[in-house]
């Protein structure tokens, strides 16, 4: 008999908009190789807030629900008076104003009505969404995405991190598996949670090109409009794009272009539905991060092309090893400079980090690896 998992992640996971829909989708995917049947909920005040559709890949996932965090307008129903005069005796969730307790009853109510072999919730922030007594004897995984308390530091500097991290390792200890996908998150939380954590690294489908020749763009970047992507795009457009001969050629693609406007060498592409033929057209892939945590998503997809990657320190943050891997990093604007104009006029150092990337991707970031993974947490 087939299996079924009920996987929450917020938005959606096919809106190709960023690198966590990046990661839901393939995390989906694999699971859908394995053989699992899958229904998908959602966030409805997400998928409104995004603009996004409630189309899925029926390849994919077989049905698609969106949870509600408060009930509808109508005055005679008791759901409605129940949740008014909740919000009088309970206070709202600090970190999380769309889980309430309508919402959780919304999830419930989804797990009851089938059979679900495995509920893995998105997000350390959610958690509360498998609090039901119904869902106690079910296998329970968590997919950290980041380190939260961290991630929300760098955004407020004030705030309480010994009652948010607090918070965030309680509500890890409700499951039976926490994923992480940065190895530094890994030992992080393994050292509060122990064996329940393992470290499922994003995976890919290779698209390695023997060709490196006729190449449109010298550099590319891809990201969403997070203040992280924009603030590091900033700063290289600040203190590196100054730097760089008037005849490169860079490419921009996702929101953050919304941010930016376009300069000489430099074109913007505000949404790709594929980003295959800009990776396939594209020398090398920057990712200049100053901040922000865990594992780049951008970088291993700029990997899976074996496209060599030039960034900050930050860039390779939740790397297993941070040699060898097919990324140049430094935080100096003059060596970033140095770096790019190094593999763009010297084809030998550019084959030999092509060559590395290649390595280093198949080696971690395989969709083989991450499949045995999966099978020993579902087992």
């Amino acid at each position: 008999m087939t299996r079924k998992i009920l996987f929450f992640f917020p938005e959606n996971p096919f809106s190709n908009r960023a690198g966590n829909t990046t990661r839901a989708k393939t995390t989906l995917t694999v699971l859908k190789n394995m053989g699992y049947d899958i229904d998908l909920v959602g966030a409805a005040e997400i998928y409104k807030g995004q603009s996004d559709t409630t189309e899925i890949d029926k390849n994919i996932v077989d049905n698609l629900f969106l949870i509600n965090h408060k009930p509808p307008k109508i005055k005679t129903s008791s759901d409605y008076w129940k949740h008014k005069i909740s919000k009088f005796h309970k206070k709202p969730n600090e970190y999380n104003h769309l889980l309430t307790d309508f919402a959780k009853n919304e999830f419930a109510n989804i797990f009851n009505k089938e059979k679900y072999d495995a509920i893995i919730v998105n997000y350390e922030f959610w958690a509360g969404l498998i609090d039901h007594e119904s869902m106690k004897d079910t296998l329970k995984i968590i997919d950290t995405h980041d380190w939260i308390t961290l991630n929300e530091f760098y955004k407020n500097k004030s705030l309480d991190i010994g009652k948010r991290f607090n918070e965030e390792i309680n509500n890890l200890s409700k499951f039976d598996k926490v994923i992480t996908i940065s190895e530094d998150e890994h030992l992080v939380f393994k050292r509060f949670l122990g064996e329940k954590v393992i470290n499922i690294p994003p995976s890919f489908t290779p698209h390695f090109e023997k060709n490196n020749s006729d190449k449109k763009y010298d550099l590319i970047f891809v990201g969403s409009e997070n203040i992280f992507n924009i603030q590091s795009m900033q700063w290289f457009f600040d203190r590196v794009y100054p730097l760089l001969p008037k005849n490169i050629h860079m490419i921009i693609i996702g929101r953050i272009c919304k941010h930016f406007k376009e300069r000489e060498g430099v074109k913007l592409v505000e949404f790709a539905e594929n980003l295959e033929e800009y990776y396939h057209q594209s020398k090398i892939a920057i990712c200049p991060m100053l901040e922000g945590t865990g594992i780049k998503i951008k970088v291993i997809e700029a990997l899976s092309y074996g496209l060599p990657v030039i960034g900050t320190e930050r860039a390779i943050d939740g790397f297993p090893s941070k040699t060898s891997n097919g990324c140049l990093v430094t935080d100096n604007p003059e060596f970033f400079r140095d770096q790019i104009m190094s593999l763009l006029q010297d084809e030998s150092s550019y084959q030999e980090i092509k060559i590395q990337a290649e390595a280093y991707f198949k080696n971690n970031f395989s969709e083989e690896k991450a499949i045995e993974k999966w099978k020993n947490i579902l087992h």
